[in-house]
């Protein structure tokens, strides 16, 4: 086993036979999982998920650090794993919502799990916009794993299109151009990505061109990912008129106008963010093969068309990220 653990300050003495022998005064009760790893080149089962058993994960990564094993390293640093589903779904953002699998969901931003701060937080960037864009509201929207039934009656209430209900996004009209970031803060996890996934907002969706970029310490970031309106995804306004000519405006009103005969567990809402969640949700896979291991605690959605370029609108709430998680 190559390792600098092994240098000539740690020779306890040579054998007859010339060999080397070390003293290493590390914990035995630790070193019997770093022995079965070097056997099976797997995690051992008794040391169960880091869930159950988190502070032997990390006692058990120090040493796999102090023996220099990047392969246990490595496996030990992935606390929890999640692809995307057929319908966009449940990622590692509602995995926090949900205390990471042991509570009913909740926003996490609500929880303060995470953070989302962005333009919005600016004065001089806010400038002639509604002060509203930076309330909790909108912020939890941009995590919200589904539209919440309350709001869109809430907002149907106010008079509001049934045909496509808006929904309160931290970017809007023209945000393409403006470079209006949106970042989120995961605080205490970082996370590998291999997905993410946007879901429509209201009015022309994302219109316009984004980047979805992520960072390790806030201030210098990596792009993941470049939004064009040319992939033909599911956030497009031209995508809401195609399913519009499918009939979808009128089967919305249906349902409003008989709300009062459905089951309550079936309402209106309900159904109509079920159907939002799968017909209005893309999802995008990561191809950057620089940041495949890369583990990173920031990420934002900023506009990517040429500043001062008409146009561009992006209105989506939604964000989900999938991936490996790390828990320090």
């Amino acid at each position: 086993m190559s390792s600098p653990i092994f240098s000539s300050k740690l020779i306890d003495r040579i054998d007859q036979d010339g060999r080397e022998i070390y003293f290493i005064d590390r914990n035995p009760e630790m070193f019997k999982y770093v022995l079965e790893y070097l056997r099976m080149q797997q995690l051992p089962p008794e040391i169960g998920t880091f869930q159950e058993n988190s502070n032997l994960w990390r006692s058990l990564r120090n040493e796999a650090h102090f023996f220099a094993l990047d392969g246990l390293t490595s496996r030990l640093n992935v606390t929890y794993s999640c692809s995307p589903d057929e319908d966009g779904g449940k990622g590692i953002l509602h995995w926090l919502g949900t205390e990471k699998g042991n509570e009913k969901y909740t926003n996490p931003y609500r929880r303060g799990i995470l953070d989302v701060t962005g333009w919005m937080d600016s004065f001089e960037t806010l400038g002639q916009h509604d002060p509203s864009w930076g309330c909790s509201e909108r912020k939890e929207f941009f995590v919200q794993h589904r539209p919440m039934s309350e709001t869109v009656r809430e907002y149907e209430n106010d008079g509001q299109s049934s045909d496509m209900v808006y929904f309160p996004c931290l970017t809007g009209c023209n945000h393409s151009s403006l470079r209006l970031p949106v970042v989120l803060d995961l605080r205490k996890s970082i996370v590998s990505p291999t997905h993410y996934s946007l879901r429509h907002g209201g009015f022309k969706g994302m219109d316009g061109s984004w980047n979805f970029e992520a960072s390790t310490d806030g201030t210098n970031w990596v792009l993941l990912h470049e939004g064009r309106k040319s992939d033909g995804h599911n956030l497009t306004y031209e995508r809401k008129v195609q399913r519009h000519a499918l009939g979808e405006s009128g089967w919305f009103h249906e349902m409003q106008m008989g709300d009062q005969q459905m089951d309550p567990i079936l309402c209106w809402p309900e159904v109509y963010c079920d159907y939002m969640e799968r017909h209005y949700r893309h999802t995008w896979e990561i191809n950057n093969n620089a940041t495949t291991s890369q583990f990173f605690r920031y990420f934002r959605v900023i506009g990517a068309d040429p500043v001062g370029t008409p146009g561009g609108d992006l209105h989506f709430i939604g964000l989900e990220i999938y991936g490996n998680v790390c828990e320090e």
